[in-house]
């Protein structure tokens, strides 16, 4: 059961890029979340051949793909917001690189979880503020008269659902994983996490052409 679950979140993960393919958007600057379809992308083809196929040690990956999130969802919510809250972003700009750093002093070969934890905390800091901002200026100014068909709904959505689900997993990965008892629950909510966000990335880049 846990393999479907994996593995249907792992190939979900290209369809988002070759939908951008089909749509001719792959290689688009005006729009925000094309980094992170790339990133998407990318991660979906190295987990399946770097971890599945040939066993690479994850801890390399799990160190750095955090920033690779970061830049790509903080390129996101920066388009999004055009020069809104230009001050605060580079606040946590500066949070994340420091974080980042010193998560290294932790990091090695046989310990990812610690130096994730670390990451993960400005990362879903930074999603849940630029989510909370971007449905209040919905509400407030009804920009959007159909959020079920604009694709920045879906991404926000997306990135909220997924780092609201995982932010307590992550900070308390090293203790989960190291419990036999909980180590499927572990993987489980991550695996389920990452399906749901894949599938809005899918839903929103298919309502890009509706914008």
């Amino acid at each position: 059961m846990y393999q479907i679950f994996f593995y249907a979140a792992l190939f979900i993960g290209i369809i988002p890029f070759c939908i951008l393919l089909l749509q001719k958007k792959a290689f688009s600057t005006n729009d925000g979340i094309i980094p992170f379809v790339w990133l998407t992308g990318i991660a979906t083809v190295y987990e399946l051949i770097g971890t599945v196929i040939f066993k690479i040690n994850t801890n390399y990956w799990f160190q750095l793909y955090p920033l690779l999130e970061f830049l790509a969802v903080f390129y996101f919510f920066s388009n999004l917001f055009k020069e809104k809250y230009k001050i605060i972003f580079r606040v946590f700009l500066a949070l994340f690189i420091i974080s980042y750093f010193l998560s290294f002093i932790f990091w090695s070969s046989s310990q990812k979880f610690l130096p994730l934890a670390i990451n993960t905390i400005p990362l879903t800091v930074f999603v849940l503020f630029c989510s909370y901002a971007w449905f209040k200026r919905m509400f407030e100014t009804t920009s959007i008269e159909n959020p079920w068909q604009n694709s920045s709904f879906y991404f926000v959505s997306g990135f909220l659902v997924y780092h609201s689900s995982t932010f307590l997993l992550f900070i308390l990965g090293n203790y989960l994983f190291n419990s036999n008892k909980y180590i499927y629950d572990y993987w489980l909510v991550n695996i389920l996490a990452t399906f749901v966000l894949r599938t809005f990335l899918i839903i929103g880049v298919c309502k890009m052409k509706q914008d």
